[in-house]
């Protein structure tokens, strides 16, 4: 991550995934969809959205929720990242769960070019161990084609086959 960037909980993470997820075909996420998929209070999803408006990952425009520039940026990287490392951590023999819901905790600890050299040393895989595609070092593709691996999350997603 940029050294610039302030480190996000996992927490915080799950809040610009579940935006990214409820913009789909809308272009935008309402607060109740993101207390729906993260169980929890309207008071506590109105604070993390606001801090993550005010570091300048979300747009906030009446009741619509949306990505900024700076926070698809971020999302993307989170996402490949997470795809890199997932698959590295399943190859040492963590379970898909383990391996994602692992994956997400140090998604932001490990260098840019660790991650790079260890996509190289698998191989290159195209998709993570729970069959979400892993996207391009660089952003080729729409935000819509874009959709992250939360296989951790057994109950509210099921793994891709």
């Amino acid at each position: 991550m940029s050294p610039s960037r302030p480190k996000l909980s996992p927490r915080a993470i799950e809040y610009l995934l579940s935006v990214l997820r409820r913009s789909r075909g809308k272009g935008y996420a309402r607060q109740y969809e993101i207390v729906e998929d993260l169980g929890v209070s309207k008071p506590t999803a109105s604070l993390m959205v606001k801090k993550l408006r005010c570091v300048g990952y979300l747009r906030v425009e009446g009741e619509k929720i949306m990505l900024s520039e700076m926070g698809e940026k971020l999302v993307w990287e989170l996402i490949r990242r997470h795809g890199i490392i997932e698959s590295a951590l399943f190859e040492l023999g963590l379970s898909r769960e383990g391996a994602c819901r692992l994956a997400w905790r140090i998604v932001q600890e490990i260098p840019a070019e660790d991650v790079e050299r260890i996509w190289i040393k698998l191989g290159s895989p195209e998709s993570c161990p729970c069959g979400y595609r892993i996207p391009s070092i660089h952003k080729g593709a729409s935000m819509e084609e874009v959709e992250p691996c939360i296989a951790f999350r057994a109950g509210r997603r099921t793994v891709r086959s």
